[in-house]
């Protein structure tokens, strides 16, 4: 996670290993039936794929033409990490982490405005920092769990 983030913050970018190993990583923890841990990426996936639909959409009507989002407002290593972290939450704390990492990035964003001379906003490295502060407090406290880890 931490990798995500400093490559993010860096470079505007992530190499596409890092969500490939986040995925597999995620796999191998994760102690479900392959049913049931198919069911919640699957689940998770379906979530985010509609968000990010419903945003196509809606920025496309809004210019009227189609706009490729990855060419104005996320990055391709953000949407490779969001679902590579699919596995670690169920849908209701997927949806909770989904609009946190946002609220999260956006006030880190501007808190940090006068540090960060890019335009741009890191989410799948403030998104990784963020899911990184809740392993470390899922691993340390036994209540209120947020991943399934």
């Amino acid at each position: 996670m931490l990798a995500v983030f400093f490559q993010d913050w860096k470079y505007r970018r992530i190499h596409v290993g890092l969500p490939l190993a986040i995925f597999l990583f995620s796999l191998y923890v994760i102690q479900h039936e392959n049913k049931i841990l198919f069911k919640i990426i699957v689940y998770n996936l379906v979530f985010f794929l509609l968000t990010l639909s419903i945003l196509i959409l809606y920025m496309s009507l809004k210019t009227k033409k189609f706009l490729n989002p990855f060419q104005n407002y996320f990055g391709l290593g953000d949407l490779l990490f969001y679902v590579a972290i699919a596995p670690l939450f169920l849908l209701q704390n997927y949806i909770l982490f989904f609009i946190f990492s946002m609220i999260f990035a956006i006030g880190l964003q501007l808190g940090l405005k006068k540090i960060i001379r890019e335009n741009t906003v890191p989410l799948a490295g403030f998104s990784a920092l963020l899911l990184f502060i809740l392993i470390i407090k899922d691993m340390m406290l036994d209540f209120q769990k947020i991943t399934l880890l």
